[in-house]
């Protein structure tokens, strides 16, 4: 996402406030991410139904069922495997001079992930929603298959030197799901997860039109992705394993006897948890910005110098200052994430109070909305470090902090129910606290080593 980092210098060196104001709006809006903007107009729909009509039930069963249950199983969880490997895949190719080879790959992920999901689902969803409609599980099964190809597709699209028209196609369609959901409201949750469906077909379509037209091939459908010397089998782990620990406290709070609720079948949610950890999310957005900038801008820059360096045989003492260069942006990076972020979520304690009763939510949750604010600070900080060791290539250390942060979330998330409501959300932030800790060692021990590793073990 070089191009990216460059346009938004560009930007930024013009000086103005507006340039600056401009700069991390691109960045929030490159950074968060579909699962932000799904989950905002999720809400949205849930706001509106519920202003209008007495009948909040059918509104709820689809909150949770596109929030909680498509976006777990498709987006953070069953695609998560393939798209750190493509992005490394697409990456690869690029710098082979071989992009004629990105398009067929594409399409070639897309049907292996189609039928893949389309054996995995089917089951799943005569489990999970055993006394709805077949009409209700084709819906289902439709959208799931839909949102992996959209995730996939996110990975080329928003690295494409358009991707202003990128975020055009997820406000157009999510606009579009958002009056459909209004009209189609009267036919219960199967209307509203039509104008779900709906919306992200088209931006699956307007996705893969841009790829196509940046990555023309003479070929159709290619398999070299799953070439076992080409697929990054750490990456693959690694990312299933992060989005994986993003939702296991959610399904632990979900099915516990405790803290969990039916919804629609074996369908789950927790009202207790639901919506305070989904607002600490929503918070993070101002991190997210600085940390994209950080990243695409100045990181990728020291990071950059210091391997052209290396190759152009560069001096000792050079080489060594492009180190020196690069840690100081991880600081940096680090510590104004944790500031700027760290400022805004002191005023959202400030006006927490009346945010709840806007939202009729129960004052009762500000304590659990607290620290999950905290957690979900340390998270993006986490995701920081993650990112770096990415650049750096360092997939086994990247793949074994991913692991410890699901074991870990799972077993504090646990520890925290049983030991009563006081303590819902402690196992989540000490969780992120702990794996955070030990992946700031890790990265400072691997920065220290960067010159002998580079040299000593090619």
């Amino acid at each position: 996402m070089a191009g990216i980092g460059f346009e938004l210098k560009k930007l930024l060196r013009k000086g103005t406030l507006s340039s600056m104001l401009h700069t991390y709006a691109l960045s929030a809006a490159l950074s968060s991410g579909p699962w932000v903007i799904s989950m905002i107009v999720i809400m949205l729909v849930g706001f509106v139904s519920f202003s209008i009509s007495a009948e909040t039930m059918e509104s709820t069963e689809f909150q949770s069922i596109v929030t909680y249950v498509l976006m777990l199983a498709s987006s953070l969880i069953f695609s998560s495997f393939f798209q750190l490997p493509f992005t490394r895949f697409v990456a690869d190719r690029i710098f082979e001079k071989k992009e004629h080879l990105v398009l067929p790959n594409f399409f070639g992920l897309l049907i292996v992930l189609f039928g893949a999901g389309f054996v995995i689902i089917l089951p799943f969803s005569l489990w999970l929603f055993e006394h709805q409609s077949n009409f209700f599980i084709l819906l289902f099964i439709t959208t799931f298959l839909v949102l992996n190809g959209v995730w996939i597709s996110n990975i080329l699209a928003t690295s494409l030197r358009f991707f202003r028209i990128t975020i055009l196609a997820y406000l157009i369609s999510y606009s579009l799901i958002f009056l459909l959901s209004l009209f189609l409201k009267s036919g219960g949750k199967e209307g509203m997860l039509i104008a779900f469906l709906i919306g992200n077909l088209l931006l699956l379509i307007m996705l893969v039109m841009a790829i196509i037209y940046h990555y023309p091939s003479h070929h159709l459908v290619r398999f070299d992705f799953f070439d076992k010397k080409r697929f990054y089998y750490r990456l693959g782990i690694t990312g299933l394993f992060y989005n994986l620990a993003i939702w296991i406290d959610k399904i632990i709070f979900w099915y516990s006897p405790v803290t969990g609720n039916v919804v629609l079948d074996n369908l789950h949610a927790s009202i207790v948890y639901d919506m305070p950890i989904f607002l600490a999310y929503l918070a993070i957005i101002p991190g997210m910005a600085i940390f994209f900038y950080r990243l695409e801008a100045d990181f990728s820059e020291n990071y950059d110098r210091y391997y052209d360096a290396v190759r152009g045989e560069g001096t000792l003492a050079r080489i060594r200052q492009e180190r020196y260069d690069m840690i100081g942006t991880i600081r940096i990076a680090l510590r104004e994430i944790l500031i700027i972020q760290g400022i805004f979520n002191l005023i959202l304690l400030m006006v927490s109070e009346p945010l709840f009763a806007m939202l009729r939510i129960p004052q009762l949750y500000l304590g659990l909305f607290y620290i999950d604010l905290l957690g979900t600070q340390l998270q993006l900080a986490f995701m920081s470090v993650l990112a770096i060791l990415f650049y750096l290539d360092r997939q086994r250390e990247a793949m074994v902090l991913s692991i410890l942060f699901f074991v870990f979330n799972a077993l504090f998330s646990w520890i925290s129910i049983a030991l009563g409501p006081y303590f819902f959300g402690y196992g989540f932030a000490v969780a992120v606290l702990t794996v955070f800790v030990i992946a700031v060692l890790w990265l400072r021990y691997v920065m220290q080593r960067l010159e002998y590793e580079t040299y000593m073990l090619q």
